[in-house]
């Protein structure tokens, strides 16, 4: 059995579906910056409404063979 490492998956979510590709990151706090900037660029805080189609992100814990692409 290959060897794993636990990372944090940030995930986007476009209309609640979320998109391929997601990235792996060493650390929970810079996964949730990136998750936290991602969900701030959808919103217009100034008229206090959202832009459509609505964006969100999340980090959930995973774990991946240690040859995969994983962020610092």
């Amino acid at each position: 059995m290959p060897e794993m490492l636990l990372v944090f998956m940030l995930t986007t979510y476009i209309d609640k579906e979320p998109q391929p590709n997601p990235s792996y990151w060493e650390n929970i706090n810079r996964c949730n910056y990136f998750a936290g900037r991602i969900r701030r660029q959808n919103a217009n805080y100034r008229w206090r409404q959202y832009n459509h189609p609505p964006i969100s992100a999340t980090c959930t814990p995973q774990l991946v063979p240690r040859n995969a692409r994983v962020w610092k």
